[in-house]
């Protein structure tokens, strides 16, 4: 089940993380979604990538207080996972293209970040 997995690659900066990404998608890449685990000390966001049934991961760790850049700039469907974990996890990414501001799933009655 797992040799479908071709790369697995941590990512150390935003700026090696939109640059990556970009590659990913000139390569003919397709966004498949998004995996947030939280841990003592953050968040490690786990971006999946899919070409020819081919999966393709880039791990990066998020430290707290820390807002992640947005890949929706580059794949405008991420827009959706990462308002999520706004929502849910009370990240703040920057340079969403739509930002729900904590509310795409929440309503302003319901616990904030009830994932965090």
């Amino acid at each position: 089940m797992l040799d479908n997995v071709i790369d697995a690659v941590e990512i150390k900066s935003s700026g090696e993380l939109l640059k990556t990404v970009e590659g990913l998608k000139n390569d003919g890449y397709r966004n498949a979604t998004m995996i947030c685990l939280k841990n003592n000390d953050g968040h490690d966001l786990i971006y999946i990538f899919d070409k020819d049934n081919k999966l393709k991961n880039l791990r990066y760790h998020v430290k707290p207080g820390e807002n992640p850049k947005s890949i929706s700039g580059i794949y405008l469907t991420a827009l959706l996972i990462e308002n999520e974990y706004q929502d849910l996890f009370g990240l703040t990414f920057d340079g969403l293209a739509i930002d729900y501001k904590g509310h795409l799933y929440l309503t302003p009655n319901s616990p904030k970040a009830p994932l965090a």
